[in-house]
């Protein structure tokens, strides 16, 4: 008997990650064999319609919608016994492990990205419960993929499995070789995302650091294409994309030797105080820095195998 995957996807934000997991995973899942039932993909496309043109982070009342609509079609299913289910993130905003609790399938799977204990968090001021109650959530599952040892070390959640992200193999990439730029972010403007003192004191030494807001993935990548170094001072991330993007796109990305960087970039391209960065920095923009080779990318390239293979074994199944 083939087995029914009910695969709940975050909602599917325009030129983020979620965008392509929403079919992603629903192929991959279908590829090795199962029946898949993706929530919410009708009302999702409704949505994507009505908010317009608006990027990056959906507001917290569309997400809720989502999620709302995803747990009254999940409640009008008839769960068998080999039905499994998947959350492509339990975090954010996190309701709908709540009906876990009541109504559940033997076999539950799902991926964290991110919680509420990350440092300067959009809900880190609430992470004295929400955390709690994010845990309590993750224990029901069977097993919690995470990106990266720097998260499964973070959450101390003893059912999870390192799987890496994925690459985002869809996506053209500009290696060009003629540079416009010299020194980029391309990280949000906030505490968590930009060490705004330390980049200071990087423009006053290197001249204005660029920073450009694009509206999708391809005109993203152009500028990457044509940058030479991308400096990333972030306090807390959930896997570290920007240094993929920039590889991917022949941009040289300098980070803190931090958070999950060093299990992406060799430590020649990390830095752990201002010295050491502004020796990169030099190096990268007088051509004696070469484009680093991504660390990870034998584990990204088999992101979704790994992730089958681990709920096969879970359930005492070859996939």
């Amino acid at each position: 008997m083939t087995k029914r995957i009910i695969f709940v996807p975050q909602y599917p934000v325009p030129n983020r990650y979620p965008e392509w997991w929403f079919w992603k995973f629903p192929e991959e899942f279908r590829k090795a064999g199962f029946e898949v039932v993706t929530l919410g993909e009708s009302y999702a496309n409704m949505m994507v319609h009505r908010r317009g043109n608006l990027n990056m982070f959906s507001p917290i009342n569309m997400s809720i919608e989502f999620e709302t609509e995803q747990i009254k079609e999940y409640l009008e299913l008839t769960i068998t016994p080999d039905d499994i289910l998947f959350l492509a993130d339990i975090s954010f905003p996190g309701i709908f492990s709540g009906v876990l609790f009541h109504h559940q399938p033997p076999k539950m799977f799902a991926f964290c990205h991110a919680t509420s204990i990350n440092t300067l968090d959009y809900f880190a001021d609430f992470s004295e419960f929400k955390f709690p109650v994010e845990t309590a959530h993750a224990g029901l599952f069977n097993k919690i993929f995470v990106g990266s040892n720097y998260h499964d070390k973070k959450l101390q959640w003893p059912n999870t499995v390192v799987t890496s992200l994925p690459g985002p193999t869809h996506l053209k990439c500009f290696k060009n070789e003629t540079k416009q730029y010299g020194i980029v972010s391309a990280s949000r403007p906030t505490k968590q995302k930009v060490d705004a003192e330390l980049e200071a004191k990087v423009e006053d030494k290197f001249g204005p650091i660029t920073r450009k807001e694009t509206r999708d993935f391809e005109e993203y990548y152009k500028f990457l294409g044509e940058s030479q170094v991308l400096l990333i001072t972030s306090h807390e991330d959930t896997f570290g994309y920007q240094i993929v993007d920039a590889i991917n796109n022949n941009c040289i990305p300098i980070a803190r030797n931090d958070l999950s960087y060093p299990e992406l970039l060799p430590r020649e391209y990390l830095y752990e105080n201002k010295e050491e960065l502004f020796g990169l920095l030099d190096r990268a923009l007088w051509g004696l820095l070469p484009m680093p080779k991504l660390k990870w990318k034998e584990h990204m390239d088999n992101f979704y195998n790994k992730i089958i293979y681990e709920m096969g074994k879970e359930m005492g199944i070859s996939t």
